[in-house]
């Protein structure tokens, strides 16, 4: 558990100007690509997460926001004998042969539910695997997207197999530039709601298509001047309300909290129960005053340049309005860039939690990088899962769904020659065996 004392003080020794949004965000739109003013306030990261998570919004002439118009983790990370999607296509959705033959729904996102967590599970559920369900008792379902960038690294270097994932030195790390998106959705069996962004998506092996309402979106993202990534999340603004001084219920409801419901009957934020009854322990994922205010602050000015955007260009900017209905609930990173991260670097939200994908592991000092270090995860059953410990690249949690499929020479032999990451297998032998160690001590310790 990290510690936020120092945390607390923030950039307090710099002066603090308001937090705004630029209009260049809708009118030109691009993904940034470094923290501006060299990170030395809160505000600089959260406008980076804004303007990034804008372009990643925008509509193609496609019909898809941009986002989707990226690599799904079931794209890249598929079973042996099976081809790599190539990017730009969209893969066929891992269900049944005779689902598949159904191409229209094979070609529709495919989304799970959570799962139970095990020692080196993949991430396609909430931290703690447990179902969230929503005030209809329907269950939340998830999705994961990378950008080109982290697709291209992944497949040049087989890091979608198990073998050469081990096979990489202790020292690996994604490119600067890579993205990961992650996404919550509510199911609606009649017509969804209209302040929501909805698509139609397939679930469970059948794939049955549902309708589906964005509540909750981590954009995750690294840049030269921080390898750690910067964590921002995003949710819908009728997701539910703050624990202390609950906002007013919205007019159309809390998706996941009934407001007449008391803390005997329905407790806050425990798994197991459906409805699931949530409420925000950490608005804006804590930490400094300047932090929480900068996110408050910039929150009311995207939306406000944004209505007057739409006002004064009718039509232009309508398909953004969808938007307004969306907030940053959270935002972190570390200190100039720190590796590893820990209490004296960690920066932003310290508490940082989204209510769709985090919710029965509020506050508590918990924040993203509570589970998303530097270390290897050893499973019992698969073996090693992510890199040596120590790599960077374990930030990311996507190496739980590699295949084990003996490439790289069985984890033996050297990466593919158009992999930039060097092999060293003496550094590979020596921090897997520390990391088995590390999950053998664990076990005893639980006896």
């Amino acid at each position: 558990m990290f510690g936020t004392v120092l945390l607390l003080l923030g950039h307090s020794a710099f002066a603090q100007t308001p937090c705004n949004a630029s209009a260049s965000w809708f009118t030109n739109p691009s993904f940034p690509t470094e923290i501006a003013d060299n990170g030395q306030t809160d505000c600089v990261f959260h406008q980076f997460a804004w303007q990034a998570f804008i372009d990643v919004v925008q509509a193609r002439p496609s019909g898809l926001r941009e986002f989707e118009s990226w690599m799904p983790d079931y794209g890249i990370f598929v079973p042996a004998g099976t081809p790599v999607t190539p990017w730009g296509q969209q893969p066929n959705a891992p269900c049944s042969t005779n689902a598949l033959a159904d191409a229209k729904n094979a070609k529709k996102l495919f989304l799970r539910p959570r799962v139970p967590k095990g020692p080196g599970a993949p991430s396609d559920d909430q931290a703690t695997g447990d179902p969230l369900y929503d005030q209809q008792k329907q269950v939340v379902y998830y999705s994961i997207w990378v950008n080109k960038t982290e697709y291209t690294f992944i497949t040049e270097c087989d890091f979608n197999n198990t073998t050469c994932i081990t096979s990489a030195p202790a020292t690996t790390a994604l490119p600067a530039g890579s993205v990961e998106l992650k996404a919550a959705w509510r199911v609606f069996t009649g017509a969804p709601p209209t302040d929501m962004y909805t698509i139609q998506g397939v679930v469970g092996d059948t794939c049955q298509p549902v309708t589906m309402g964005l509540v909750g979106f981590h954009l995750v993202a690294n840049t030269p001047d921080h390898p750690e990534f910067i964590w921002a999340t995003f949710e819908h603004n009728r997701n539910a309300p703050d624990c202390t001084n609950p906002q007013t219920p919205p007019a159309a409801g809390w998706s996941f909290n009934n407001p007449s419901c008391n803390t005997t009957n329905c407790p806050p934020n425990q798994n197991k129960v459906n409805p699931t009854q949530v409420c925000r322990v950490a608005p804006q994922g804590g930490g400094s005053t300047d932090n929480t205010s900068a996110i408050v602050a910039l929150n009311a000015s995207v939306q406000s340049t944004l209505q007057g955007l739409i006002k004064s260009s009718p039509g232009k900017y309508d398909n953004m309005a969808i938007w307004l209905n969306y907030q940053m609930t959270g935002n972190v990173w570390t200190r100039d860039g720190a590796l590893p991260p820990n209490s004296g670097n960690i920066a932003g939200s310290v508490e940082n939690a989204n209510t769709t994908l985090e919710t029965f592991i509020q506050g508590g000092n918990h924040n993203c990088f509570t589970c998303h270090t530097q270390t290897q995860f050893v499973s019992s059953t698969k073996g090693p899962m992510g890199f040596p410990t120590g790599a960077p690249a374990n930030f990311s949690h996507l190496w739980g769904f590699a295949q084990q499929t003996g490439g790289c020479g069985n984890g033996k032999g050297p990466l593919p020659a158009a992999c930039p990451v060097k092999t060293s297998t003496s550094a590979v032998k020596k921090a897997t065996e520390s990391a088995k160690e590390a999950v053998k001590k664990q076990v005893e310790k639980k006896k």
